[in-house]
């Protein structure tokens, strides 16, 4: 398996790895709330996905 860039040495003698950790492709900001169901008797976790430029909420999933 390849990968699609190099991993390469900065002149300060540092790792350059900006290549394989990059998350700009995500449209969405990520949020979450942890919430107590009183009618399930248990905590919720909510994930709010809001728009990176307008910051509105888009959509929203609960884990449970």
């Amino acid at each position: 398996m390849k990968t699609k860039r190099k991993i390469t040495k900065k002149k300060d003698g540092s790792w350059d790895t900006a290549d394989l950790y990059r998350g700009g492709r995500n449209p969405f900001n990520i949020e979450w709330v942890k919430y107590y169901n009183s009618v399930e008797g248990r905590d919720q976790i909510i994930f709010l996905y809001s728009d990176k430029q307008t910051k509105k909420i888009i959509k929203h999933r609960i884990l449970r």
